[in-house]
C-alpha cells in the first residue's frame, strides 16, 4: 500500500459514523469488535475499582464513549479531547441528547453487560453525561494542545488509539506523548490503548497511516517523559483483511512519577 496517498485522521475530513459502523457497531467484523471493543472494556473493567480522582481526561479517537463507562464513577469532572472536527460535532451531541445524535446504545449495553449490570446501561450513560464538563478540540501541533483553553492537570488520562494515528513519525510521537503528559498531575494515572507494529485503517474506500511502533519503543519513550509502567497487557490480532492491520493491541496502565 502506498504510504504517501493515506490521510491522516487529525488533518483530513473522516466521517464518524462510518468509522462507528464499521469498527464499533453490531455490523463490524467479530474480530475487530473483539479486538478493538471488547479487549479494552475488560482491561478497563478489571481495574476500575481502583480508578478514582477528582478529574479525567478522554483522549481517543471518533464518537466512542465506551471506554469511559467502566471507570467514569470514579470522577466528578471528565474531560473529553477529540482531534478530529467532525468527531467533535457528534461527541457534543451525544452529550446534549440531540435528536440527530449518533446511537452509541449498543456499546454501552455491551459494556453494562460485561459488568453484569445488564439492565443498567442507560443509567451509566446518564451518569457518564452528567460528568462531562467540556468536550474540547485537541491539536498536538500548538505548544498548548488544547487553546486557548489551559486545562487543569488531570488525576487520570485515558487514551485510546489516538497517538498512531496523529503522530508522522517517532520524533513526532514522543513529543505528543510529552505534551500529553502535561496535561497530568505528577502520581497520575495513564491508560493507554494502541497498537504494535500497525500499518494502516480503511474509511470506506479511503486508507489513512498509523505509525508503526514496537513495545521497546513505547516502553522506553514513556520511561523518557516520566511514566513507570505499571502493567501491560498485550493481544494477538487474528484479523487478516484489508480494512486495518496491527499485530497487538497493547493497554498500558503506567504512573506519572516526574515531570519531563
Amino acid at each position: 500500500m502506498d504510504r504517501s496517498t493515506m490521510k491522516h485522521y487529525h488533518l483530513h475530513h473522516i466521517n464518524p459514523k462510518r468509522v462507528h459502523e464499521t469498527y464499533y457497531s453490531a455490523a463490524a467484523d467479530y474480530r475487530i469488535f473483539e479486538e478493538l471493543f471488547i479487549f479494552p472494556v475488560k482491561q478497563l473493567i478489571k481495574i476500575s475499582g481502583k480508578i478514582k480522582g477528582e478529574s479525567l481526561i478522554d483522549l481517543s479517537t471518533g464518537i466512542n464513549i465506551f471506554q469511559m463507562l467502566p471507570i467514569c464513577k470514579g470522577f466528578k469532572d471528565i474531560t473529553i479531547l477529540e482531534c478530529a472536527d467532525s468527531c467533535i460535532v457528534e461527541l457534543e451531541k451525544w452529550v446534549k441528547e440531540e435528536q440527530d445524535a449518533i446511537d452509541l446504545s449498543h456499546t454501552s449495553q455491551i459494556v453494562a453487560a460485561l459488568e453484569g449490570i445488564s439492565d443498567k446501561w442507560e443509567e451509566k450513560e446518564e451518569s457518564l453525561r452528567g460528568r462531562i464538563k467540556h468536550v474540547l478540540k485537541c491539536d498536538f501541533d500548538r505548544d498548548n494542545p488544547t487553546h486557548p483553553v489551559v486545562l487543569k492537570k488531570a488525576d487520570c488520562l485515558l487514551t485510546k488509539f489516538i497517538m498512531n494515528l496523529v503522530s508522522k513519525d517517532h520524533d513526532t510521537y514522543c513529543r505528543n506523548i510529552r505534551k500529553m503528559s502535561s496535561m497530568l498531575n505528577v502520581g497520575g494515572l495513564l491508560l493507554f490503548f494502541g497498537g504494535f507494529n500497525s500499518a494502516f485503517y480503511t474509511v470506506g474506500c479511503e486508507s489513512f497511516h498509523i505509525l508503526s511502533c514496537d513495545e521497546p519503543f513505547v516502553r522506553k519513550t514513556l520511561q523518557e517523559e516520566g511514566f513507570t509502567v505499571l502493567n501491560l497487557q498485550r493481544l494477538e490480532s487474528k484479523v487478516r483483511n484489508e480494512l486495518v492491520h496491527y499485530e497487538h493491541i497493547f493497554f498500558i496502565e503506567a504512573l506519572k512519577v516526574r515531570e519531563k
